[in-house]
């Protein structure tokens, strides 16, 4: 074995970072941290045969920044040393990318990287100087720099590692499990079937256990399974199939359920008592077919994402997705797999689509919302807020930028309730040609006798139970193999080469490998052709060992499964081979009524796909709305301030600093908005480069879309308003997603919606005392979604939910603590942008130009930022006026179009103050307001349908013309950086950069803490 170990020769921020936290604990003088790599030979003198020294400065380090040392270091009395390793069989891309680097250099680069004679791991080595206990430095690093569920970490003190061969336990800590699977045949009798699902998580309810019961105990099921000596049983591998499928995460059960609905009376819209079969067809998918006359739906809840025609010449597909029980047990790896996933989404939608932007939203606690360290209310395993906050923003980071997608949307939201199970959205858009070969790009076709090819990584652990997993409450008692781990690059091969597979004609289908690996996408392709017939022993793994059903169900990622003709079977290959992209044949589709699974000759499973993906009943669920109730939070540590009399000026700094308004500029900055040259109107800009818009907008003539042709892309999120009415939710989430788009210059009449259910468990049970309440507020969100979608004849072409978003864990004091979050919709909006030169930025442009407010500002004050850093009365929100909406933001695009609008920027949180202090920020212009005409509350309401927008002098005539009744003359906008108003008597100024500087730091401060 030989040992490399790579350090920074300059600044080193996760250096710095690891040893502030370790202070914390006990005093630390000094630590270095260095990246190892453990080189193993896989047979006896394959290091001699390598000139490893030769290329060590081409593949290992980077002679200029870094410093490399070979073998062990000089160990010092006094210190402590530590080694992070990745646990056996899971991924590691560091190492994997070292491998393929040093295959570059090697007469066998032309072999497999498992054929390579040299194995490579990676990990981290730390040097540390000071009186910390190992008990410590566990503690610290597995909440910065490892995870328990991923790592292993080595503690030594110097004195013990001068020892001879202190560390020789390494190959066998890598070493190949030796261990064969053997089939298990499960009896088929209740409490057997319960046990399994118990000990695996499997998430079955004790009706679906009964239903698998009746059906392979049927005479004619039970007489076919004769033949394989499965009389009687049920296959391991069958009954983590029919999981993976009937679970929650893939199968919707709870929008799929028959509804019994009642309500009390109040002040609030009435649905009236009803009983509903199916939220989705009642409400979603209904919305959508009452809105089909739009002319412009291709193809809509039946592939990885919707399709729309925007464009003459290509299709526009949108997707959304959550991980948010991933992300909660490893920030980095949760929020890396779930952008890679959605990525996948839109590859594998129709034919194959090309990314060509991504989305983002972050539902996070804070550290002053957070339970602190010694809090008798805080569960003990529970991550700080910090840790998940940088370790989801890096996640999604790393996979757009390594996969060279355009980050050019997203939002954060804070709230405690987000502190245990944080909600991680990611979306995806894409681009495919209107016709591929002469066949609709949105088209799939399996013929029997159509391969299964799979490509992509290979199988390993992780990800073990992901569709499952996430269909329940999460636990502080969890696997380590739902974990998963991305690799971006790994990824990006794949893409390119799906899409020149695609033009080239040789793909009849193609899906990703999302939840439930093979399992889910070869079961789910199956049903276009009748049947198919699958050997796991032809799918490459990571290692040995993998029993049959975790080679089943695993998500590890990467992985697209196509339908390939036999025909092109050759061609499809060798490209594969020729892009550095692993492609394995695992069988062929069938018309034979069932899924036939192998491995080698070894039957594993038969499952008829009527049963599986139709046998499961609809559950009945009850749900009651006894009316609104008051906004709170969970745990807050710091008190709200005292408002003081009329000071504007005072409340406008505290408001700039909450982090639900605070500048996301910094951590945008990270992503890369702009690769792939499509990208019109971006998160920030101006002068300052630090102005905020409202939508993202591509160009897709970049794409080989039309001319000046765009689409605009944003989204609504306030599950504050969940409180009270989670009716208002949906319809204010629509609303400002909509207003986001017009604001920018979009088509209102062109949009396309997607929803994102993330709930708290609304099906009864004794931990769940008011799961009656949860389901009305479910109903209700849908009541809200479908009559502001035909309000605003805006279609919902995609969507998804999670609905088990709990945790329950325990205090140091052994008490049981359940924290659930509230019930979030996001909705995210794409609409055409006729012609991309005519959009508006968030912000002003010129001095001297006029500020008005357009439409009719709003009283409450319930849920505000406002509220939540001072104590104010609040009086009942506001329901939105959407058919008065719906004309204000027809004639907001006729001004587009006209060009009378130099900036518009909606209204959302902080209200109108926080609006027209970030209008001034992009091209530091200050103004000049009257606000003689507002009452305090209509200056921080935010249950508006509102926008701030500046005019040229000379269009005033025929802005207020298209405008009638629903502008109002606040100011006009001034070259000296000064905020300056006119309120009940009192004129203040503020400098404009004292407001900016509040403004950008208070996200900043979260995320460093």
């Amino acid at each position: 074995m030989q040992r490399i170990s790579v350090r920074s020769r300059y600044d080193h921020s996760t250096e710095k970072a690891l040893k502030s936290a370790l202070s914390l604990e006990a005093p630390v003088n000094e630590l270095q941290l260095r990246r190892v790599y453990w080189l193993l030979e896989k047979k006896s003198g394959a290091a001699k045969e390598f000139p490893l020294q030769a290329v060590m400065d081409k593949v290992f380090f980077d002679p200029i920044s870094e410093v490399q040392q070979t073998g062990f270091m000089d160990y010092q009395d006094g210190k402590t040393y530590v080694e992070v390793r990745f646990l056996a069989g899971v991924t590691d891309n560091m190492a994997r990318t070292a491998t393929e680097a040093l295959m570059l250099f090697s007469a066998q680069h032309n072999s497999s990287w498992q054929e390579f004679p040299l194995e490579v791991h990676s990990g981290w080595e730390m040097e540390i100087s000071g009186d910390i206990s190992k008990e410590q430095i566990q503690k610290v690093l597995f909440q910065n720099l490892a995870n328990p569920l991923l790592n292993k970490l080595e503690i030594q003190t110097g004195a013990a590692l001068k020892q001879e061969n202190s560390w020789a336990a390494y190959p066998n800590f890598w070493k190949a499990s030796e261990h064969t699977p053997q089939l298990q045949l499960l009896n088929l009798d209740v409490e057997t079937l319960q046990r399994i699902n118990n000990e695996r998580g499997l998430a079955l309810s004790d009706e679906e256990i009964q239903t698998i019961l009746t059906h392979f105990s049927s005479p004619e099921v039970a007489a076919e399974r004769a033949s394989y000596g499965w009389h009687g049983k049920i296959t391991e591998v069958e009954l983590e199939c029919l999981a993976q499928t009937w679970s929650e995460h893939c199968k919707h059960k709870i929008f799929a359920a028959e509804v019994d609905y009642t309500e009390a009376c109040g002040d609030f819209p009435a649905l009236g008592d009803k009983k509903i079969t199916s939220l989705y067809k009642s409400y979603i998918q209904k919305a959508t077919k009452d809105l089909d006359d739009c002319g412009y739906l291709v193809s809509v809840f039946k592939d990885n994402a919707g399709i729309v025609d925007f464009d003459s010449k290509l299709n526009v597909c949108v997707k959304v997705e959550t991980h948010n029980s991933p992300s909660a047990l490893d920030p980095f790896g949760g929020a890396l797999t779930g952008i890679l996933g959605v990525n996948r989404d839109i590859l594998g939608c129709g034919l194959g689509a090309k990314p060509v932007a991504n989305t983002d939203v972050f539902c996070l606690s804070t550290p002053n919302l957070f339970p602190a360290s010694d809090s008798p209310q805080r569960p003990e395993l529970l991550k700080d807020p910090g840790v998940i906050f940088r370790g989801v923003h890096q996640g999604v980071e790393e996979g757009g930028n390594q996969s060279g997608i355009p980050t050019i949307n997203g939002a954060f939201c804070f709230a405690s309730e987000f502190a245990a199970k944080p909600l991680i959205f990611v979306g995806s858009v894409g681009v495919m040609p209107k016709t591929v070969h002469g066949r609709a790009s949105e088209s799939k076709e399996i013929r029997p006798g159509d391969l299964i090819v799979v490509a992509g990584g290979r199988l390993g652990k992780d990800g073990v139970h992901g569709a499952t997993f996430s269909s329940l409450a999460l636990h502080d008692n969890v696997a380590s193999n739902v974990v998963q781990i991305g690799d971006s690059i790994t990824q990006k091969r794949l893409l390119d080469f799906t899409l020149k597979a695609r033009d080239n004609g040789w793909i009849q289908a193609i899906t990703d490998n999302g939840a439930g690996g093979v399992s889910s996408s070869i079961g789910e392709m199956a049903q276009y052709s009748g049947g198919a017939r699958m050997d796991l022993g032809l799918h490459p793994v990571k290692y040995s060992g993998l029993e049959y059903w975790e080679m089943l169900v695993s998500e590890s990622q990467e992985r697209m499964s196509y339908a390939v003709s036999p025909n092109h079977l050759m061609d499809f290959m060798n490209l594969a081979r020729h892009m550095g992209v692993e492609a394995f044949v695992l069988g062929e589709f069938t018309d034979s009524g069932s899924f036939d699974i192998f491995h080698g000759k070894e039957p594993l499973a038969k499952l008829k796909l009527e049963f599986l993906h139709e046998g499961l009943s609809r559950m009945k669920l009850k749900a009651h709305f006894d009316g609104p109730k008051q906004y709170q939070e969970y745990f807050r540590a710091e008190g709200k301030a005292p408002l003081t009399g009329n000071d504007l000026a005072a409340a406008l700094k505290k408001v700039l600093a909450n982090p639900n308004v605070a500048s996301r500029e910094p951590l945008v900055r990270y992503y890369d908005h702009e690769v792939q040259g499509a990208t019109r109107v971006k998160p920030y800009g101006g002068k300052t480069q630090s102005g905020a818009n409202d939508a993202g907008v591509l160009d897709l003539s970049v794409h080989g879309g039309d001319d000046n042709n765009a689409v605009a892309v944003s989204n609504g999120l306030c599950p504050q308003f969940s409180w009270y009415d989670t009716y208002l939710m949906a319809q204010k989430a629509v609303d400002e997603s909509v207003r986001n788009l017009v604001a920018t210059g979009a088509d209102p009449a062109k949009m396309a919606l997607v929803d994102n259910f993330c709930w708290p468990d609304p099906t009864p049970k004794a931990s769940n005392p008011d799961a009656a309440h949860k389901m009305a507020q479910l109903v209700r969100a849908c009541a809200g979604l479908y009559d502001a979608a035909l309000a605003y004849r805006a279609p919902f072409v995609s969507g998804k939910d999670s609905m088990k978003n709990d945790f329950i864990g325990k205090t140091k004091g052994g008490d049981t603590v359940k924290i659930s979050v509230p019930p979030t919709l996001l909705v995210t909006a794409m609409a055409q942008v006729p012609d991309a030169t005519k959009t508006a930025p968030g912000f002003f442009q010129n001095a001297g130009d006029l500020i008005y407010l357009l439409g009719t500002p709003t009283q409450s004050l319930y849920a505000s930022v406002l509220s939540q850093e001072f104590t104010v009365p609040e009086s009942a929100p506001e329901y939105p006026n959407l058919a008065r909406n719906k004309d204000l933001y027809f004639r907001i695009f006729t001004a587009h179009q006209k060009t009378l609008l130099q900036s518009c920027h909606d209204i959302s949180e902080g209200g109108l103050m926080t609006a027209l202090a970030e209008s001034g920020f992009g091209n530091n212009l200050g103004m000049k307001l009257n606000l003689e005409s507002f009452t305090w509350n209509e200056l921080w309401s935010e249950t508006g349908s509102l926008f701030v927008v500046s005019v040229k002098p000379a269009d005033k005539s025929q802005f207020e013309e298209l405008f009638t009744h629903q502008q109002r003359l606040l100011g006009e906008v001034q070259e000296n950086p000064v905020m300056s108003w006119q309120h009940q008597g009192a004129t203040q100024n503020t400098a404009l950069s004292e407001l900016q500087k509040i403004w950008s730091e208070g996200v900043l401060n979260v995320y460093q803490a």
